[in-house]
């Protein structure tokens, strides 16, 4: 998939818009999607938006469908000047692995599926990440 640039947006406007929840009728039955989570990981002109949505189905104030839940990766860039998406679901293995750990554990695999291998390539991610900070060692002042 390609590229979308909605017309005279902010980055902020963006993600507001990629996060924002929503709530429709659909043949007798309300459909509710709800951003249940986001983050923004990048720099200023690019980054990725992280997101974890979840679906309810009702009829009659009854659930009428399985809750379903998942994990969005949308790369963010300006270019020229406009603000754009690329959306990508944790199905499609987004090679992009700084997806919040937290994230990971709102949408468990047994109860709502997922990508085993991205997964396991994100928590190898943290776990560098957290090595590399511990290799640092504090600067002191020397006598």
């Amino acid at each position: 998939m390609g590229w979308t640039y909605p017309t005279d947006v902010s980055r902020k406007e963006l993600i507001q818009q990629r996060t924002k929840s929503w709530q429709r009728e659909i043949n007798g039955v309300t459909v509710k999607s709800t951003c249940l989570s986001h983050c923004f990981r990048g720099g200023r002109f690019s980054g990725v938006l992280w997101a974890v949505f979840e679906r309810t189905f009702e009829k009659g104030g009854e659930q009428v469908e399985r809750t379903q839940r998942w994990i969005t990766c949308d790369l963010i860039r300006c270019h020229g000047g406009d603000w754009g998406y690329k959306d990508m679901q944790e199905a499609e293995h987004p090679y992009y692995y700084s997806c919040p750990q937290k994230y990971l554990d709102l949408v468990p695999t047994e109860e709502f599926g997922g990508n085993a291998e991205w997964r396991s390539q994100v928590r190898l991610y943290h776990q560098k990440q957290l090595e590399k900070r511990r290799q640092k060692k504090p600067q002191g002042l020397t006598q």
